[in-house]
């Protein structure tokens, strides 16, 4: 009788180690998809990359020394750096909004070991950002191929490096909403965490272009190919043409992943909510 007893205690301990999992992840998604400011920033992700892909489309020309599938890739994912924002907002808001809200107690209250939960944040916003990234990307070149072919643009097949262009820049969407949330649980705060990341995605590169091209130093110009907008423009270029190679360019974005959530987790282990 103690042996059974004993044998199916320790069942459903197992089990509910397995629900608990689940059910963390299932939570945050469940908090993602009941918020309207989720639903807002998908709609303006896709209307952004729609009004963009039919404008370049309807103005784009093939030029000397360019080649069609640059063309349409590139068509493809313009609207990566500008949707990339919302992205991070988005991300910042998933974390900063229940902090300024204080539903952050009852979250942890719930999941007292706090890192499961922030962990099953960013993957459930990651996941969000890559799905979202292949939706416009997709919308994008439905609308952009059939423009430039009736400029008598041969659109190539997806197996030319479209389709890599497209992963790629939904894998750099994954990682912008996954450095966001992780800056929103760092800082603690969305618009702290918003201000980042536009510092990251937008004023950055600027300021090290600016820099690069007074003081005429070429190690500036060598570093800025790794900051993470511009990590994106080469994930989302054709396969080798970017400015880092392929497996450089994922192994320096997740690089950002790392750095940014190291602290994070640290953060939030340890400071008082």
């Amino acid at each position: 009788m103690t042996t059974t007893a004993r044998a199916s205690a320790s069942r459903p301990s197992a089990t509910g180690a397995r629900l608990r999992l689940d059910g963390v992840l299932h939570s945050e998604l469940l908090k993602l998809v009941t918020v309207r400011s989720t639903w807002w920033s998908i709609a303006i992700s896709v209307l952004l990359a729609l009004a963009l892909a039919l404008a370049i489309g309807s103005a784009a020309t093939l030029e000397e020394g360019t080649s069609a599938a640059a063309l349409v890739a590139g068509g493809t994912t313009v609207h990566l750096q500008f949707v990339g924002l919302v992205i991070a907002v988005l991300g910042a808001l998933s974390v900063g909004g229940e902090y300024s809200t204080g539903m952050i107690r009852s979250t942890y209250t719930a999941v007292p070991r706090r890192l499961p939960s922030l962990v099953g944040r960013g993957v459930v916003v990651a996941a969000a950002s890559f799905v979202v990234g292949l939706v416009t990307c997709s919308g994008s070149l439905a609308i952009i191929a059939p423009l430039l072919a009736g400029k008598g643009v041969t659109v190539p097949p997806l197996t030319d490096g479209l389709l890599a262009s497209i992963l790629g820049g939904a894998f750099y969407l994954a990682v912008v909403g996954a450095v966001s949330v992780g800056l929103g649980a760092l800082l603690r705060s969305t618009a702290a965490a918003i201000g980042v990341s536009v510092g990251l995605l937008f004023v950055l590169p600027i300021i090290t272009s600016i820099a690069g091209g007074l003081i005429h130093a070429d190690w500036i110009v060598d570093a800025s190919r790794f900051l993470l907008s511009n990590i994106g423009v080469s994930l989302a270029e054709l396969p080798g043409a970017g400015a880092i190679s392929d497996i450089g360019s994922v192994l320096a974005a997740l690089g950002w992943v790392v750095a940014v959530w190291v602290p994070a987790l640290l953060v939030t282990r340890v400071r008082d909510v």
